[in-house]
């Protein structure tokens, strides 16, 4: 393996050597023309790295295939050798042809051994990844990288000629460098390969300081490329004295050639390329409108200097604005054609030409703003002239509200430009002036709420630009680009005493409520026959006030009708426990709700939401068990007499078989007066309810009308809710369709069997009884609530065993049974 090396090491001298004899130099010497007593006739600038890196990018080495790179190169170099008529031999044969300095006539010459380079250099890259798995493979890697370092040293040798300028010829000595630097390195000859690649990672680093922002960046790049490689040779070495010698190569005798080069091609760039310092920033200019638009912003100051009016001003600046508009529109459209072939590079700032756009930026909104203040200043004179009355012309504050405005936003705009934002004076001065804006903004506002005569919007205002003006008055402007500004606030002043004359008026006109005193003054009457109880919001001088019988109040007051029992909703009602007031009330017969009402409270009428049940609550049984007793009298009597065995006919056709016989109580029910059953007290009730219901007053409810009853509670019900209630009635509710329904709930009637035997079968233990603890819980907690006497008097009717249990089956015959089933089953 060692006499490998030495052999590759001596091939790669025999190819220097030759190529040498050509050269006439020395490959590790910068070379430099000196002979200028022959002045081409055009210069050849070829940035290497730069057409290396963009084509790399484009054809296959973003993703690291160098075939598709090498085969790239193939067909370019057809290409190029097609357009430069410069063929290798015919269809007869292959005769080599190179390129020399007496046919170097254009600069596209240059690229053919460059290519060449390149589809060795990348033919190499993919042998070496095919290694891994073949190490044969790795002497055809060295013999391809040989023959690219053959192209590259050739290329130097071309880039030597007085056509090709100084930064050409840095670029190839230093693109040989590398090539050779990189072949030494596969060879493992640590040191010369440290040798080449310090050198070529010199010129790069030259090259960088003395070209512009965005081409600086491909060859930092190339530089932060080589030092891995540098590293791994001075460990190799295992010299740090060695390595240390290698670095000092920047202070040896070719370094003053560096230097020479390096000053040839500042001097190109700056006679090719305009450059623009904002911010101690310096940036490059290329696009020729933009070059127009900056000159002419240099000729701002003359221009308006011999304008003689404020519409020449106007026009000047319209000018200068639409100029700026056209730089700021090609440079966006230059960025986006260049983002879409420019090299994936992450910058550590921001690059030259976004920074050159916010400059332009920075330029538009500051000359907006000028504009504008010119054009406050105009509207100023006008508003005064017109508020004073010697001029007729309109002026509106609102003109004034919309100029600031505008400024205020670019204002805001300029606080998000990029490349300043850690700018804190300039942050600083645009916030600060941001607030003066504001303030004027607000006052010209109040201005025009006055106007409207909305005081209190317009006090506001003026509060707010008070606040304003505390916050900015007395502050400097400190930056350079801000300066101008200064006139602006020192208006602040003059600002503050308009302000504060403004705000007291709006107070005075808030709290009057008038604009002109005296016209409202003219139009009172101090011969007012109200009391002064009924105009405490007017002020009027009344001499009764002061006399023997002042007009204060009408005694007596006149009477008015108020609502017997007005009705009120209490939705906390049912979370509260009140104190019993049994012992202080008369001991009356109970009048709880019974066993019906914890069934109607629990199901709800039957499953459905009562439409009466949103007025009044359900009352107990009491009239049942009245007409239940008023019954058992007249049956006593006749069952003595004689004629009561055909009588029984009838009434024991009517046992129940299979149902509960609801429809033939409805049926008796409904030969009756309806009346008969309530009180007259119950009755006027009744009558109220009826009424606060029926709110279009036409004598029906309709859904209308329980939609507001139910808005009126603080309740929204649903469609299908109201038509829910709405079918409880038979046919239209007036007020006997709605007392008949209350018959029917107090009755019972209306209460399905089903329901009834539903409900206390859910507290069936499975042997036919009811736990009188859980059943009594459940009546006193859930549904109409009833009370503990309510329960008491409730139980006294059921059929209860020594353990307090409940016989179900009683019970629910008892209350399913009709009157006259109940009459029946005594009589038995």
């Amino acid at each position: 393996m060692t006499e490998t090396k030495s052999n590759d090491s001596e091939s790669v001298s025999t190819t220097q050597q030759q190529l040498g004899a050509k050269n006439a130099v020395s490959s590790n010497t910068i070379l430099l023309d000196t002979d200028s007593s022959k002045s081409p006739e055009s210069i050849y600038t070829v940035p290497l790295l730069k057409l290396i890196k963009e084509a790399q990018q484009q054809h296959g080495l973003r993703h690291g295939d160098y075939q598709r790179y090498r085969t790239y190169c193939s067909s370019r170099l057809h290409r190029l050798r097609k357009v430069l008529h410069f063929p290798q031999g015919d269809r007869k044969g292959f005769k080599k042809r190179e390129v020399t300095l007496d046919n170097l006539k254009d600069e596209k010459f240059v690229y053919l051994p460059l290519i060449q380079a390149e589809r060795a250099w990348a033919y190499a890259m993919q042998l070496k990844q095919e290694s891994n798995t073949e190490p044969r493979k790795k002497f055809h890697l060295v013999a391809r990288l040989r023959k690219a370092v053959s192209h590259t040293m050739h290329l130097e040798y071309i880039c030597q000629s007085p056509l090709c300028d100084a930064r050409t010829k840095l670029e190839a000595q230093a693109y040989s460098s590398w090539m050779q630097g990189t072949l030494f390195f596969e060879l493992q000859e640590w040191k010369q390969a440290s040798e080449k690649l310090v050198l070529s990672q010199t010129i790069y680093e030259k090259l960088a300081s003395a070209l512009n922002e965005d081409e600086q960046i491909l060859y930092k790049q190339r530089v932060e490329e080589l030092n891995p490689n540098l590293r791994y040779c001075a460990y190799n070495i295992g010299d740090s004295s060695a390595q240390q010698d290698l670095l000092n190569m920047r202070s040896k005798g070719g370094k003053s050639e560096l230097d020479a080069l390096i000053a040839q091609t500042r001097e190109k760039q700056a006679a090719s390329l305009l450059e623009v310092t904002w911010r101690g920033r310096t940036v490059p200019v290329r696009l020729e409108k933009i070059r127009v638009f900056l000159l002419a912003y240099q000729g701002l100051d003359a221009s308006l200097g011999k304008a003689n009016d404020c519409d020449a001003k106007f026009s000047a600046y319209e000018t200068i604005l639409l100029d700026c508009k056209e730089a700021i529109q090609s440079l966006k459209e230059d960025l986006a054609a260049v983002a879409k072939t420019k090299v994936d590079v992450q910058p550590s700032q921001l690059g030259s030409q976004p920074y050159l756009l916010s400059y332009l930026t920075f330029l538009r909104a500051t000359l907006t703003i000028d504009r504008n203040l010119l054009m406050v200043d105009l509207f100023q004179k006008n508003f005064a002239a017109y508020q004073s009355g010697e001029s007729k012309k309109v002026a509106k504050p609102q003109e004034g509200v919309k100029l600031y405005e505008a400024m205020v936003q670019l204002s805001g705009e300029l606080q998000q430009l990029q490349g300043i934002d850690n700018d804190k004076e300039f942050q600083n001065d645009l916030e600060l002036l941001t607030k003066v804006f504001k303030a004027f903004r607000c006052y010209y506002m109040a201005l025009t709420c006055q106007g409207n005569r909305q005081w209190a919007e317009a006090l506001a205002l003026y509060q707010r630009a008070e606040t304003y003006i505390n916050q900015s008055e007395g502050k400097k402007l400190g930056d350079s680009e801000f300066t101008k500004y200064s006139r602006v606030g020192q208006d602040l002043a003059h600002l503050r005493s308009l302000v504060n004359s403004g705000k007291c008026a709006a107070h005075a006109q808030n709290i009057l409520g008038v604009e002109d005193i005296n016209a409202a003054m003219s139009g009172l009457s101090v011969r007012s026959k109200k009391s002064l109880c009924l105009r405490l919001d007017e002020f009027v001088e009344d001499v009764s006030l002061t006399s023997a019988t002042p007009n204060v109040i009408k005694l007596p007051p006149t009477m008015a009708p108020v609502p017997c029992k007005p009705l009120f909703f209490d939705l906390a009602l049912n979370h509260i426990s009140f104190p019993s007031l049994a012992e202080n009330m008369e001991n009356k017969k109970s009048t709880g709700a019974g066993i019906t009402g914890f069934v109607k409270g629990l199901w709800g009428w039957g499953g459905k939401k009562s439409l009466s049940k949103l007025i009044f609550i359900q009352q107990g049984d009491v009239e049942k068990k009245k007409k239940k007793k008023k019954k058992e009298e007249e049956t006593a009597p006749a069952e003595a007499a004689p004629a009561a065995a055909p009588a029984a006919a009838p009434a024991a056709s009517s046992t129940k078989s299979g149902s509960t016989g609801g429809s033939k109580k409805q049926a008796a029910r409904s030969g009756s007066n309806v009346f008969s059953m309530f009180s007259q007290k119950q009755v006027a009730e009744f009558k109220e309810g009826f009424q606060l219901m029926d709110r279009d007053k036409d004598g029906i409810l309709g859904k209308n009308d329980l939609r507001a009853t139910y808005d009126e509670l603080g309740r929204i019900a649903s469609e299908k809710e109201l038509d829910e209630m709405l079918k409880d009635a038979p046919g239209p509710i007036n007020f006997t369709a709605l007392l008949m329904m209350f018959a029917e709930r107090q009755s019972g009637g209306a209460d399905e069997d089903e329901v009834v035997i539903a409900a206390f079968k859910s507290f069936d233990d499975g042997t036919g009884h009811i736990d009188g603890e859980n059943l009594r819980h459940a009546l006193m907690t859930w549904g109409e609530k009833f009370t503990t006497k309510e329960v008491d008097d409730a139980y006294a009717e059921m059929t209860i065993d020594n353990n307090n249990r409940i016989d179900c089956n009683a019970l629910i015959q008892m209350l399913t049974s009709s009157p006259a089933e109940e009459t029946e089953g005594e009589a038995a």
